[in-house]
């Protein structure tokens, strides 16, 4: 893919300006990986898994029904990064954050197939992450 190509697939990852906790962390890291990638220095293809559904009325109870009938998996992770070699699981967590009993459940399925699982607090902790697992330069 030419880089024309590649800024156009990702310009629409933008600043979440007033975002707090895990929503910031999560922007900030998507910024983050937009930027490595473009500059050729992520060798992978990545994204946000946005799995958190609100319910707040019937309409949102039919819409999370479709979704879980078309493959949404509550407790997905975060961030999902792909290679010829293997595919890599990233939760992120607020330094107070815990996983649900659905992430915990969902990192077992992860490792009963040895697909790496990995729980980030901060940018730099996903950048130690795909360094140690070959993906960034």
């Amino acid at each position: 893919m030419i880089l024309k190509e590649l800024i156009i697939l990702l310009q629409n990852i933008f600043y979440l300006r007033g975002a707090k906790g895990e929503d910031k962390l999560t922007n900030d890291i998507a910024l983050e990986l937009k930027a490595m990638t473009i500059e050729g220095k992520l060798k992978c293809v990545w994204f946000h898994v946005p799995n958190e559904t609100k319910i707040k009325d019937k309409k949102d109870i039919v819409s999370l029904r479709k979704k879980t009938s078309l493959g949404l998996i509550p407790g997905a992770p975060d961030f999902v990064f792909l290679s010829q070699n293997k595919p890599i699981c990233v939760e992120l967590k607020t330094d107070k954050g815990r996983q649900s009993t659905n992430q915990k459940m969902f990192e077992i399925w992860c490792n009963d197939n040895q697909v790496p699982y990995y729980i980030a607090r901060s940018v730099n902790e996903v950048k130690k992450i795909l360094i140690e697992e070959k993906l960034l330069k």
